[in-house]
């Protein structure tokens, strides 16, 4: 039975991150540990700014627990020599443990949309947007181009999301329209 640890003990390093004050995991079905160890940083889900207003913000919902793994997992702060093949089997991660802690099938989806669009930026080197230690906004014109992708990605996606349960066909899905 897949499972969380508890619930993670974190401290703020500042306006965005966060460090893990203790070690904190998710539990497969399968059995495996992703373990997201004490000091590992966390960003809230490597959403892009950009996407915000359409999957949601960092640290909040039922997604929280699951974004401090999935944030060590795909080479955030103090893991930096991730894989992209890594990250993808970190956001498939992701989807499962959204969905251990309540998330719907549909939201689910639609993060596991998000943090793949993530992982295909950091992959073709894309920046998107900060914010500055003065909580100002720092946007980049690669922003329009994440933002684009994730709609373009999610419109195609809206059937199958739109309907029962089949993570199979959403990863094929994504997996066909990221690798292009």
């Amino acid at each position: 039975m897949a499972k969380f640890s508890g619930y993670p003990l974190t401290r703020w390093k500042g306006n965005r991150l966060m460090i893990l004050e203790e070690d904190f995991s998710y539990t497969d079905k399968k059995g495996k540990v992703w373990l997201a160890p004490k000091s590992g940083e966390l960003n809230g889900a490597t959403i892009p700014r950009r996407l915000w207003s359409f999957i949601g913000s960092p640290f909040v919902g039922l997604y929280r627990r699951a974004s401090v793994v999935h944030d060590y997992f795909v080479g955030e702060g103090n893991n930096p020599n991730v894989t992209y093949r890594e990250r993808r089997r970190a956001d498939k991660m992701f989807y499962r443990a959204c969905r251990t802690d309540g998330c719907s099938w549909r939201f689910g989806a639609i993060l596991y949309i998000g943090v793949s669009i993530g992982s295909w930026s950091s992959r073709i080197g894309l920046k998107h947007s900060i914010i500055n230690e003065n909580l100002e906004s720092l946007t980049f014109e690669e922003d329009k181009l994440i933002e684009t992708k994730y709609l373009d990605l999610r419109a195609k996606a809206e059937k199958i999301i739109s309907g029962d349960e089949n993570f199979e066909a959403l990863e094929q899905l994504v997996e066909n329209e990221i690798e292009k």
